[in-house]
């Protein structure tokens, strides 16, 4: 284990016992809120990392720099911030709970500059201090629409699992040098990063309007769709897929397909048997 790695590895400890709590309550949709928040939090990061470049981690956890860059954001928006979000709002926490939070996260970015594991370009902490208390309020209010089964707070929820799962397989497979975005010419780890969670995103859309249609034959057009996608994708020399995972493309497409649908079941709570 190197040395920068320690303080992320650290705070995933001290962040697992939180979920070790959260595992234990009995709310139905205590994970559901859960893999929501971290879909808002990704889109977020998405936005301020993936386009414009706020800040760069470094937790020397992977030999690629890029990607090791990436797998901090995904500690951070994958476990730090949702699992702090779900706790407080699981628990009913009062907003001094939430102030305490955002300090104790402040304190942490300003630790991880001073080690010089975590680098800002426009970005400043101040921003974090503003912006967390608004995502917890929103984690409050997902909360709440779930409690109350509105159909519009279940169906983002669904939208936003299926887009975690979506994006964490798509980083796996970019890992593996198995898929590459990119635009004409122009080829770079950083442009594969500002299109393929554009990618996630919209194809969660379709995956998430099609979960909710029961049987086989809107499985099988729903497989159709990934199929006919990504083809036009390759065609246009947008995508590129390794010939190691040609043959198993029905594998990934079939997973998405048919976990998109279990979650949709899970989230509207819908007999299954």
């Amino acid at each position: 284990m190197k040395r920068r790695s320690v303080p992320f590895l650290l705070l995933a400890l001290f962040q697992s016992v939180f979920v070790l709590i959260l595992k234990k309550h009995k709310s139905a949709n205590t994970w559901v809120l859960f893999f929501s928040n971290i879909g808002m939090a990704f889109i977020f990061e998405y936005i301020v990392l993936n386009l414009f470049q706020a800040y760069t981690y470094k937790p020397t956890v992977l030999k690629k720099r890029y990607f090791d860059n990436i797998f901090g954001a995904i500690l951070s928006q994958g476990l730090y911030i949702p699992v702090s979000s779900t706790f407080i709002t699981i628990f009913n926490m009062k907003w001094t709970w939430k102030v305490g939070f955002t300090i104790f996260f402040y304190c942490i970015e300003r630790l991880f500059i001073f080690l010089k594991i975590y680098h800002i370009n426009w970005w400043r902490p101040i921003y974090t201090v503003i912006l967390l208390p608004i995502y917890y309020g929103l984690s409050d209010v997902l909360y709440k629409g779930l409690q109350q089964q509105k159909i519009i707070t279940r169906t983002l929820a669904t939208y936003l699992t299926i887009m975690v799962i979506e994006t964490n397989i798509m980083f796996v497979l970019a890992y593996l040098d198995m898929i590459r975005f990119r635009i004409g010419k122009k080829q770079s780890i950083r442009l594969h990063f500002m299109i393929a969670p554009l990618y996630s995103l919209v194809m969660s859309c379709v995956s998430t309007f099609l979960a909710k249609e029961k049987g086989m034959t809107i499985r099988i057009i729903h497989l159709f769709i990934y199929k006919i996608i990504n083809s036009i994708l390759l065609k246009l020399g947008i995508l590129t897929v390794n010939r190691r995972l040609q043959k198993w493309t029905l594998l990934w497409y079939s997973f998405m397909v048919f976990s998109s649908r279990s979650i949709y079941r899970r989230i509207f709570r819908l007999d299954l048997h």
